[in-house]
């Protein structure tokens, strides 16, 4: 699903950019959940597993809807070396990001609000309330790939890595 009808011309210029900043990326983001919120999927009550859409893609920014179910997140990860933005349009998650100093900081991501991040972020996501919840999330550029870790002892060790190129891609 491609929303286009809701593009704001601020959107075009900034998209334009090879390389935002988190801010700039965050301010886009919420003009555009504001300007396409009636067009944007939301999470289902019966939703069993994390789903998400693609819902802008260019040459410099991508946009994604994903829903969380209760207890369902995304281990942690990067975004490829992309700049990232999330808003919440439904429920609340739990984030934990990787400080400097190698440990994991929590915080609580809620319905009407957002973060944005450098292209060097790590964290992980999940949905602890028994509501499913929708975000919409855009990366600039557009993710090459994400990497996958574990931390043990204020050491990250790779799990895996996935790639754009995978027929089975998904944010």
């Amino acid at each position: 699903m491609t929303i286009t009808q809701g593009q704001t011309p601020s959107m075009r210029e900034q998209a334009s950019q090879k390389l935002m900043s988190p801010l700039a990326l965050l301010d886009l983001l919420q003009d555009y959940v504001h300007e396409t919120d009636e067009l944007i999927p939301r999470s289902s009550a019966s939703l069993a597993g994390r789903s998400y859409e693609l819902l802008e893609l260019t040459d410099t920014i991508e946009i994604w809807a994903i829903h969380w179910p209760k207890d369902q997140g995304l281990e942690l990860h990067d975004h490829g070396g992309s700049v990232g933005a999330l808003w919440v349009l439904d429920g609340t998650l739990e984030e934990h990001y990787l400080t400097p100093e190698k440990s994991l900081a929590r915080r609580s991501l809620v319905s009407g609000g957002g973060a944005a991040f450098g292209p060097r972020y790590i964290h992980d996501v999940v949905n602890t309330l028994d509501a499913p919840a929708t975000t919409v999330h855009a990366y600039s550029p557009p993710m090459p790939s994400m990497t996958f870790y574990r931390l043990e002892h204020g050491q990250l060790h790779v799990n895996r890595a996935e790639y754009r190129a995978d027929p089975t891609w998904a944010p």
